[in-house]
Protein backbone atom coordinates (compact mmCIF):
# COMPACT_ATOMS: atom_id res chain seq x y z
CA UNK A 1 0.00 0.00 0.00
CA UNK A 2 1.51 3.34 -1.03
CA UNK A 3 1.40 6.60 0.93
CA UNK A 4 -1.61 7.94 -0.96
CA UNK A 5 -3.62 4.80 -0.24
CA UNK A 6 -2.64 4.86 3.44
CA UNK A 7 -3.76 8.48 3.74
CA UNK A 8 -7.00 7.56 1.95
CA UNK A 9 -7.71 4.74 4.40
CA UNK A 10 -6.85 6.91 7.43
CA UNK A 11 -9.18 9.68 6.20
CA UNK A 12 -11.94 7.14 5.60
CA UNK A 13 -11.52 5.73 9.13
CA UNK A 14 -11.55 9.26 10.56
CA UNK A 15 -14.76 10.04 8.66
CA UNK A 16 -16.42 6.81 9.84
CA UNK A 17 -15.44 7.58 13.45
CA UNK A 18 -16.73 11.16 13.28
CA UNK A 19 -19.97 10.06 11.63
CA UNK A 20 -20.31 7.25 14.18
CA UNK A 21 -20.02 9.82 16.98
CA UNK A 22 -22.73 11.96 15.36
CA UNK A 23 -24.92 8.89 14.84
CA UNK A 24 -24.60 7.75 18.45
CA UNK A 25 -25.33 11.30 19.60
CA UNK A 26 -28.57 11.70 17.66
CA UNK A 27 -29.77 8.17 18.49
CA UNK A 28 -29.08 8.73 22.21
CA UNK A 29 -31.36 11.76 22.02
CA UNK A 30 -34.10 9.57 20.59
CA UNK A 31 -33.94 11.16 17.15
CA UNK A 32 -33.91 8.41 14.56
CA UNK A 33 -34.94 10.63 11.64
CA UNK A 34 -31.43 11.48 10.47
CA UNK A 35 -29.84 8.03 10.72
CA UNK A 36 -30.25 7.43 6.99
CA UNK A 37 -28.66 10.82 6.16
CA UNK A 38 -25.54 10.10 8.20
CA UNK A 39 -25.27 6.47 7.11
CA UNK A 40 -25.86 7.42 3.46
CA UNK A 41 -23.14 10.06 3.32
CA UNK A 42 -20.72 7.76 5.15
CA UNK A 43 -21.46 4.93 2.72
CA UNK A 44 -20.92 7.36 -0.17
CA UNK A 45 -17.38 8.11 1.02
CA UNK A 46 -16.61 4.49 1.87
CA UNK A 47 -17.80 3.41 -1.59
CA UNK A 48 -15.72 6.15 -3.19
CA UNK A 49 -12.64 5.00 -1.23
CA UNK A 50 -13.11 1.44 -2.54
CA UNK A 51 -13.77 2.79 -6.06
CA UNK A 52 -10.62 4.88 -5.76
CA UNK A 53 -8.55 1.82 -4.87
CA UNK A 54 -10.00 -0.31 -7.68
CA UNK A 55 -9.61 2.34 -10.40
CA UNK A 56 -6.38 3.82 -9.01
CA UNK A 57 -7.88 7.28 -8.69
CA UNK A 58 -5.69 9.99 -7.24
CA UNK A 59 -7.80 12.98 -6.32
CA UNK A 60 -6.15 16.13 -5.00
CA UNK A 61 -5.75 16.26 -1.19
CA UNK A 62 -7.53 19.63 -1.05
CA UNK A 63 -10.63 18.09 -2.64
CA UNK A 64 -10.52 14.97 -0.50
CA UNK A 65 -10.31 17.01 2.68
CA UNK A 66 -13.01 19.43 1.51
CA UNK A 67 -15.44 16.56 0.79
CA UNK A 68 -14.75 15.03 4.19
CA UNK A 69 -15.32 18.41 5.87
CA UNK A 70 -18.62 18.78 3.99
CA UNK A 71 -19.79 15.31 5.06
CA UNK A 72 -18.72 15.72 8.70
CA UNK A 73 -20.20 19.22 9.01
CA UNK A 74 -23.47 17.86 7.64
CA UNK A 75 -23.62 15.06 10.23
CA UNK A 76 -21.99 16.76 13.20
CA UNK A 77 -23.08 20.39 12.96
CA UNK A 78 -26.23 19.89 10.91
CA UNK A 79 -27.75 16.83 12.58
CA UNK A 80 -25.92 16.31 15.89
CA UNK A 81 -26.13 19.98 16.88
CA UNK A 82 -29.40 20.34 14.94
CA UNK A 83 -28.25 23.51 13.13
CA UNK A 84 -30.35 22.65 10.07
CA UNK A 85 -33.42 23.32 12.20
CA UNK A 86 -32.14 26.13 14.42
CA UNK A 87 -30.00 28.09 11.94
CA UNK A 88 -31.19 28.84 8.41
CA UNK A 89 -27.81 30.53 7.86
CA UNK A 90 -26.00 27.24 8.50
CA UNK A 91 -28.25 25.47 5.99
CA UNK A 92 -27.39 28.05 3.29
CA UNK A 93 -23.64 27.92 3.98
CA UNK A 94 -23.65 24.11 4.07
CA UNK A 95 -25.43 23.94 0.69
CA UNK A 96 -23.07 26.50 -0.86
CA UNK A 97 -19.96 24.74 0.44
CA UNK A 98 -21.21 21.24 -0.42
CA UNK A 99 -22.18 22.20 -3.98
CA UNK A 100 -18.80 23.91 -4.44
CA UNK A 101 -16.91 20.86 -3.22
CA UNK A 102 -18.99 18.24 -5.03
CA UNK A 103 -18.72 20.13 -8.33
CA UNK A 104 -14.92 20.17 -8.14
CA UNK A 105 -14.79 16.60 -6.84
CA UNK A 106 -16.86 15.09 -9.65
CA UNK A 107 -15.01 17.20 -12.22
CA UNK A 108 -11.74 15.71 -10.94
CA UNK A 109 -13.15 12.19 -11.22
CA UNK A 110 -14.39 12.78 -14.78
CA UNK A 111 -11.03 14.24 -15.79
CA UNK A 112 -9.20 11.30 -14.23
CA UNK A 113 -10.80 8.92 -16.74
CA UNK A 114 -9.58 10.83 -19.79
CA UNK A 115 -7.17 8.60 -21.70
CA UNK A 116 -5.03 11.52 -22.76
CA UNK A 117 -4.81 15.07 -21.43
CA UNK A 118 -7.29 17.41 -23.03
CA UNK A 119 -7.20 21.17 -23.00
CA UNK A 120 -10.48 22.76 -21.97
CA UNK A 121 -10.97 26.48 -22.35
CA UNK A 122 -11.70 28.34 -19.09
CA UNK A 123 -15.24 29.32 -20.12
CA UNK A 124 -16.11 25.71 -20.95
CA UNK A 125 -14.62 24.56 -17.63
CA UNK A 126 -16.79 27.10 -15.85
CA UNK A 127 -19.99 25.88 -17.54
CA UNK A 128 -19.09 22.21 -17.09
CA UNK A 129 -18.22 22.48 -13.40
CA UNK A 130 -21.18 24.73 -12.60
CA UNK A 131 -23.49 22.27 -14.37
CA UNK A 132 -22.07 19.37 -12.35
CA UNK A 133 -22.64 21.28 -9.10
CA UNK A 134 -26.18 22.32 -10.01
CA UNK A 135 -27.06 18.79 -11.11
CA UNK A 136 -25.68 17.32 -7.87
CA UNK A 137 -27.57 19.93 -5.84
CA UNK A 138 -30.82 19.20 -7.67
CA UNK A 139 -30.30 15.47 -7.19
CA UNK A 140 -29.81 16.10 -3.46
CA UNK A 141 -33.14 17.93 -3.33
CA UNK A 142 -34.86 15.02 -5.09
CA UNK A 143 -33.36 12.62 -2.53
CA UNK A 144 -34.58 14.84 0.32
CA UNK A 145 -38.07 14.92 -1.19
CA UNK A 146 -38.10 11.14 -1.63
CA UNK A 147 -36.86 10.60 1.95
CA UNK A 148 -39.58 12.91 3.33
CA UNK A 149 -42.27 11.21 1.24
CA UNK A 150 -41.25 7.64 1.99
CA UNK A 151 -39.98 7.86 5.58
CA UNK A 152 -42.25 10.64 6.87
CA UNK A 153 -39.80 11.90 9.54
CA UNK A 154 -40.87 14.19 12.37
CA UNK A 155 -38.41 16.83 11.18
CA UNK A 156 -38.64 17.12 7.42
CA UNK A 157 -35.61 17.55 5.18
CA UNK A 158 -37.73 19.98 3.18
CA UNK A 159 -40.16 21.72 5.54
CA UNK A 160 -41.43 24.05 2.80
CA UNK A 161 -41.06 24.98 -0.84
CA UNK A 162 -39.24 28.11 0.27
CA UNK A 163 -36.59 25.95 1.95
CA UNK A 164 -36.25 23.86 -1.21
CA UNK A 165 -35.94 26.97 -3.34
CA UNK A 166 -33.34 28.52 -1.03
CA UNK A 167 -31.40 25.23 -1.06
CA UNK A 168 -31.42 25.26 -4.87
CA UNK A 169 -30.25 28.89 -4.94
CA UNK A 170 -27.49 28.06 -2.44
CA UNK A 171 -26.47 25.03 -4.51
CA UNK A 172 -26.30 27.24 -7.60
CA UNK A 173 -24.12 29.78 -5.80
CA UNK A 174 -21.74 27.02 -4.68
CA UNK A 175 -21.63 25.52 -8.18
CA UNK A 176 -20.90 28.90 -9.76
CA UNK A 177 -18.15 29.55 -7.21
CA UNK A 178 -16.61 26.17 -8.10
CA UNK A 179 -16.75 27.10 -11.79
CA UNK A 180 -15.10 30.46 -11.12
CA UNK A 181 -12.47 28.82 -8.91
CA UNK A 182 -11.55 26.26 -11.55
CA UNK A 183 -11.67 28.81 -14.37
CA UNK A 184 -9.01 30.95 -12.67
CA UNK A 185 -7.07 28.22 -10.87
CA UNK A 186 -3.70 27.03 -12.04
CA UNK A 187 -4.61 23.53 -10.82
CA UNK A 188 -6.93 21.26 -12.69
CA UNK A 189 -7.51 18.89 -9.73
CA UNK A 190 -6.90 15.91 -11.97
CA UNK A 191 -3.98 14.64 -9.93
CA UNK A 192 -2.19 15.40 -6.68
Amino acid sequence: MNTYQRISVVLCIFLIAAQGFSLVGIVSRGNHDFISNIVGSTLFWFTYTVFEYIYKLRINYYLRLAVIIAIISDGFWGFYFNLYVTSPFFDRIQHIFSAYVIALFFYAIVMHFQNKPIEIRPGIKFVFVAAIGMAAGSFNEVIEFAADTIMKPQILNQPSLQDTDLDLVSNTIGAVLAGIHLMYSSKDYKRL
